[in-house]
């Protein structure tokens, strides 16, 4: 399972927002940097530091707050010629690989249910629609007590049309919770003996071990914590998007909202999964941009996600998911020619 489980998931490490630039607090906000400080150990090792200076890239150890956890944050010189390395970031879609990708599309905030109607179970994907009629509380799919039962009164009627409509409901219902309240509106997913876990919850307990970002940039870490209260002024951009991967051989349907900020010296961009259909709970990613004092700009990118449960032995399995992840964000950051040898 795990081999099967890491061949199909490679794709969805892509979210995430729990640790940023380890920076030495004794500095003013907008300095400028060196190498040595900004990937400051024990973050990041003397050889980190150098495979850094020499352009390629470096790894850094982070404190995962659960077993379900796996973090990874690399950093890198910006090529020369990258007029706006986060530019990927930043488009009219996330950037996702192509090889899973089914479909994706940017939330129209003024008319948001018409956003969803391109959301779709196709003829080849009959079984999911039968996964979402099977449903019971459990890992099968991240579905709430209610949304369990709205969708368990479609049984016997023989409609793919009508699943596909509730799917789309409950998806537009969680975007509009998760605008409203936030993390608290992120509805919570039934697992057996009455037992649930929230992924607004997972997500604040990763967003609160941002070790470097409160001191570097509280205003932002604050207001990524109590959204959609204290907003900053230089947040320049914010969108809501849907997303539809191929995760273990099963369609799955993603919500995400992105942040984008950007001041004198630092340009930052956080994506947050905030509800993901099966296998994982939640996931975040950061990239961020600044200027050090030899003149070029370095990158520090961080993806972290929950899985829903291990199949085997965890420490294995995450030790395997550090390893895709990491390979997974290297080649995105290689492929547009932001980052790499």
């Amino acid at each position: 399972m795990v081999s099967e489980y890491f061949s199909d998931t490679r794709v969805l490490f892509r979210t995430t927002f729990a640790l940023l630039i380890p920076l030495l607090v004794t500095q003013p906000v907008y300095a400028v940097f060196t190498l040595e400080q900004v990937l400051n150990e024990p973050y990041f090792s003397k050889q980190d530091v150098e495979a850094v200076r020499k352009g390629g890239f470096g790894v850094a150890k982070i404190h995962e707050v659960s077993d379900r956890e796996i973090a990874v944050v690399i950093a890198c010189l910006v090529k020369d010629g990258s007029d706006d390395a986060l530019a990927p970031f930043l488009g009219d879609s996330l950037p996702v690989d192509e090889k899973h990708l089914d479909g994706q599309g940017l939330i129209n905030t003024g008319t948001p249910d018409a956003s969803f109607n391109d959301i779709s179970l196709g003829n080849n994907e009959r079984d999911e629609i039968q996964h979402y009629l099977d449903v019971e509380p459990g890992y099968g799919l991240n579905l709430s007590v209610d949304e369990i039962a709205a969708m368990q009164s479609l049984r016997g009627m023989g409609d793919p049309g009508q699943v596909e409509a509730l799917v789309e409901e409950m998806l537009h219902a969680r975007y509009q919770a998760y605008r409203k309240d936030g993390l608290a509106g992120a509805k919570p997913y039934a697992r057996e003996k009455g037992e649930a876990v929230s992924p607004g919850e997972e997500l604040r307990k990763t967003e609160e071990n941002m070790q470097g970002l409160h001191e570097l940039y509280p205003d932002f870490h604050n207001a990524w914590l109590s959204y959609p209260h204290n907003m900053p002024e230089d947040i320049v951009g914010e969108d809501y998007f849907w997303v539809k991967l191929k995760i273990d051989e099963r369609p799955a349907f993603i919500l995400s909202h992105r942040l984008a900020s950007r001041n004198e010296d630092i340009h930052l961009v956080g994506i947050r999964d905030y509800y993901i259909s099966h296998f994982f709970d939640v996931s975040q990613r950061v990239a961020v941009v600044t200027r050090l004092d030899s003149g070029n700009d370095i990158m520090i990118y961080i993806e972290r996600a929950w899985v829903d449960y291990w199949s085997g032995f965890a420490s294995l399995s995450k030790k395997i998911g550090r390893k895709v992840m990491k390979t997974q964000m290297e080649h995105l950051l290689e492929d547009h020619g932001i980052c790499g040898n």
